[in-house]
């Protein structure tokens, strides 16, 4: 393999990116649903209150904070897998590339 399209490479990367960013949405969003429903977030307000802390907790809130830390991690990630794919195409050409061998005829 001589060389890595960095387009293909963005492409690839934000899309996967992206998806990983949906499940853990979605994660976040079943862990919240269970933990509310359990009462944990109830007795941890309640619990704060009595040391006399007002805490409030705004769900909406906290999942559009976790959305664009998810958004920017999406941004560096892709542009980390950028930045390696034109580190190897650079490495590549001195070096010759990859070789790699999926059948080998005898």
């Amino acid at each position: 393999m001589r060389k890595v399209d960095p387009w293909s490479v963005l492409k690839l990367s934000l899309i996967f990116y992206l998806c990983v960013l949906v499940v853990v949405m979605l994660g976040l969003g079943v862990f919240w649903v269970t933990v509310d429903r359990l009462g944990v977030i109830a007795t941890l307000l309640g619990f704060l209150e009595e040391l006399q802390f007002n805490v409030e907790i705004n769900p909406g809130n906290l999942f559009r904070a976790a959305f664009l830390v998810g958004l920017l991690n999406v941004i560096l990630w892709s542009g980390i897998n950028v930045f390696a794919a034109l580190l190897y195409n650079l490495v590549a050409d001195v070096i010759g590339g990859l070789r790699i061998t999926l059948l080998d005829e005898e």
